[in-house]
């Protein structure tokens, strides 16, 4: 699973950058962000170290932040703080009691992620708590949906691609699958950054 989010990930940025008027890099790119969402739940429902995580994922989204724009060209925060987001969310939902304090949590965390136009927004918020409160063909269906609003509100049919990651995880996402293969932590860690400096340096060097 974690080799797939990496290698279509980084298609999707090869893609997003050299080759933009193929939409084929991008659609195998659909794949990645549902890998990392489910891994980043995974992560909220086994550390034992909560506060660990977080810094973690605090500290990547600051040294990628830089490499992030550069590759892009864009100035808006980079998917880790989508994951930084979500995983804060998580953590303070897990502290109330009412459903309806838990609700209105979530609706703010994502009005907070679209108006400081993370990287997905509120999609990626949603799509993490899906795999927080569902399994199965529910995960599924609730992704499907997901997918028919966003695109509704984006016009991005692409991003109905994605749910072929949900249906692998629905359908082998267990420990004795194989489908949860070890990925290196400091591969599984580094990759973003340094898949985005590379990207950055390769575009920006026949400028100089």
């Amino acid at each position: 699973m974690y080799w797939l989010a990496m290698l279509t990930m980084l298609i999707d940025h090869v893609g997003l950058v050299f080759f933009p008027a193929d939409p084929a890099w991008r659609i195998a790119g659909r794949l990645a962000f549902p890998i990392y969402a489910y891994a980043l739940y995974m992560g909220y429902d086994r550390t034992r170290d909560m506060r660990s995580y977080m810094l973690r994922l605090l500290g990547l989204a600051l040294i990628s932040q830089l490499p992030y724009m550069l590759a892009f060209d864009v100035y808006r925060p980079n998917v880790i703080w989508t994951l930084l987001a979500s995983l804060l969310a998580l953590a303070a939902a897990s502290r109330l009691k009412h459903w309806a304090a838990i609700t209105c949590l979530y609706v703010v965390t994502a009005l907070v992620m679209e108006l400081s136009l993370m990287d997905y927004g509120a999609y990626g918020l949603l799509l993490v708590l899906i795999y927080r409160y569902t399994r199965t063909y529910r995960m599924v269906g609730a992704h499907f949906a997901l997918n028919v609003v966003y695109d509704l509100v984006h016009h991005a049919n692409i991003q109905h691609f994605s749910l072929l990651s949900s249906i692998l995880i629905a359908c082998f996402a267990s420990e004795k699958s194989g489908f949860y293969s070890r990925v290196p932590r400091w591969l599984w860690r580094s990759f973003y950054p340094v898949h985005l400096a590379v990207i950055a340096v390769i575009r920006i060097w026949p400028s100089f």
